[in-house]
Formats: C-alpha cells, structure tokens, sequence
C-alpha cells in the first residue's frame, strides 16, 4: 500500500503526536508511521510528571528555561486538547513535595532549594510536620524537604488517548505495526518511508522515533547515532480504596504519583541497559524499598502493574529539535526525562520551523546541527 502527503511524522508517542497534532492544527496533510502500537510507547510507561523545578540544574540553564516555558505553553494546550478531544487528560497543578529519607539526602534538598532560589524559581522549604500537614502518610522519621508549587503532572495515558482521537479524527493518517522500515530521499520526489506494512512518500519527515534513530542508519548514519535508551522500571499500585498522596511527592531515589482514577504511579529505575524489556528484581526491589520507606502505608496496598519505558538520551543529554543537514528531515527526540512536558511545545515550535523555515530562538540550542562538529 503507497501512500502520499505532505509531511511523515515517523514515531507515534509523546514527540510524535504532538508533532503531528501541531502541523495538521495548521491545515497540513501528515502520516503518522508507529512500528508498534500507540499504546505501547514509552510515553504510556511514563509518571506525566510536568516538572522543570525540582529537576533544575543551575548548569542546564537552557533546558531548566525550555521547560518552564513548555509548562505555561501546557496550561493553555491541555483546555485546547481537551475541548478537541471531548475528553479530560487530568491536568493537575497540587504542586511537588521533595522530602528527604535518608541524612544524606538533607544537603541534597538544601543545595536543591539554593539552585532553584539563584533561578528565580518559586520554592518553599518546609519541615516534617509542615509535610505531614500536606500529606499525612509521609514517615514521620523523614527529614526536612521542598514544596515547589508550579511543578505539575497530567495522566500521560489519557493524554495519548486525546491526541490519538483528535489525530485520527482530523487528517492525519496513522499506521501502526509497521516494521521491518527504512527511509530513503529520491531527488524530485521528496522523502519515501517504507515498511511491511505500507510506504509513505512525503515532502518532509520527522523522526520522532524515542530512544533509537535506527531508522536512519542507512540514509544518515551519523544521526542514527545521537540518542540512546535509558531504562526505566515503573510499579502502579492501586489506592482508590486507600487514599494515599494527593501530591506528587519525590525523594531523590523514587518518585510517588497520584492519578485521579486511584492509580498511584512509582518509579523509577535509571539503568544503561539497552533495549532490555524485562523487569528486574534487583531495580524493582530498589524503587519499593525508597518508596515504602517514603510513605510506610504503601506496604499494604495492591500491585496493579510493572512496566518497562526507554528515556531517549541525547549524546549531552539536552532535546533535538529540529531540521537536520538533510533538507526536509527533521528530529524531536531526545527529551529524556522530560518527554510529556517538553512535548507539546517542542511540537509546536517545530511545526514552525518546518512550515515557514523560522527558527524560535527557544529551540535554537537544540539544533540537530550542533553535533555536526563532533
């Protein structure tokens, strides 16, 4: 099967969706190219945490600044999502509480609060009893912590479904299973993406592919090479009868979730292992030690799921975004930790780019064409 447009969006998760949902808001025909399922990317593995202040790093000034402005750019592209989906995503703005287990774990959450204070960034330290306060089944032998009232999470899974049903609605064309691909440019005739499954001739492309750029190890080898997998093992547990967390409460070994459905997210495990889809005991056993010794009540609460994901890890960590040396192929991957909250922008500011050649000074720092030098 053959199939023509103006713009193939290779990667249907997170960068992928957004991507595409950003280029057909502005009247253009795209395909949507999955070699899996849409609901099994690493974006539904994902916690939804919107976070650019507790993960602020004072040497990653131009990631901590893309992502508070992908966050105010989220408020108002969840009510638009939501409207065109006719369905909520469980945007939630409760805030972050960063606590501390262990004695060590005090000067991190101190030199934590002085980063994001040198940043201008909102931040509240507060003692165990102000915690419990907040969330009464916090340990009580935890140390001092961090309330940071702008960082907020939405549920990634019913985010993907939004965008699926706003895509498949409108004209984008999704084809998922397709394996066994390859890319290749014929001048003249633009860009062909070719698998199994279907073949898909287009003026641009855009490889939204996550953790792998595979995809383009023939046509631009040194691409293929930019990012790596990261993995990530996530446990959700069920408090729908036992209210647990309102807030999103983090240490520096685990994170805590709570989504509106009852499903308490906790994760997660960051393993340089490749592409390996098992769920490890050693891992698991760590992210539940941290997680138990966090809030002690979750010892009793039922296991609803184990999941594995694949954090897309740039060679320097930061986004690719952008078009590459190759006219007409462009990249938004990379995101690493922080795929659902730079997403929506990234996409946006992207469609931009490949529409009327612009480059918003946001995401000039992360040019594909900054590793040409490399």
């Amino acid at each position: 099967m053959s199939y023509k447009t103006d713009i193939c969006v290779i990667g249907g998760g997170i960068a992928g969706l957004t991507s595409a949902y950003a280029l057909i808001r502005r009247g253009v025909g795209v395909a949507v190219v999955e070699s899996g399922t849409i609901d099994s990317s690493t974006s539904t593995v994902a916690a939804g945490m919107l976070a650019p202040l507790v993960e602020a790093r004072l040497e990653e000034r131009e990631i901590v600044e893309f992502g508070l402005e992908a966050l105010l750019y989220w408020k108002n592209f969840a009510s638009e999502l939501e409207a065109e989906a006719e369905m909520k995503i469980d945007y939630r703005s409760e805030g972050t509480l960063v606590v501390g287990v262990e004695r060590d774990h005090i000067g991190m959450i101190r030199h934590l609060y002085e980063e994001q204070t040198e940043l201008g960034l909102p931040a509240e330290t507060i003692t165990n009893y102000e915690g419990r306060k907040l969330e009464p089944y916090l340990s009580p032998t935890l140390s001092e912590g961090l309330f940071s009232p702008n960082d907020h999470q939405v549920d990634n899974r019913l985010l993907m479904q939004a965008l699926y049903n706003v895509c498949a609605k409108g004209s984008v064309q999704i084809f998922e299973g397709c394996s066994q691909s390859r890319i290749d440019h014929e001048k003249g005739e633009g860009w062909w993406y070719r698998s199994d499954k279907i073949e898909v001739q287009a003026k641009s492309l855009v490889v939204a592919t996550g953790a792998s750029l595979k995809v383009l190890s023939d046509v631009a080898p040194e691409l293929s090479r930019l990012v790596r997998p990261v993995k990530g093992q996530v446990v959700r547990l069920d408090q729908s009868e036992t209210h647990v967390l309102d807030h999103v409460v983090r240490t520096p070994e685990v994170y805590l979730v709570p989504k509106s459905d009852g499903t308490l997210v906790i994760g997660a495990s960051s393993e340089d292992r490749g592409f390996d889809k098992a769920v490890r005991l050693g891992p698991l056993y760590e992210t539940l030690q941290a997680a138990w010794e966090t809030v002690p009540v979750l010892y009793e609460l039922p296991v609803i799921e184990t999941s594995v994901g694949f954090r897309p890890a740039s060679i320097d960590h930061a986004p690719i975004i952008g078009q590459t040396s190759y006219e007409g192929l462009y990249l938004a991957t990379g995101y690493y930790r922080h795929g659902i909250l730079f997403a929506p922008l990234g996409g946006d500011l992207l469609a931009n780019h490949i529409l009327d050649g612009t480059i918003d000074e946001r995401i000039k720092p992360f040019s594909p064409e900054r590793f040409n030098s490399d």
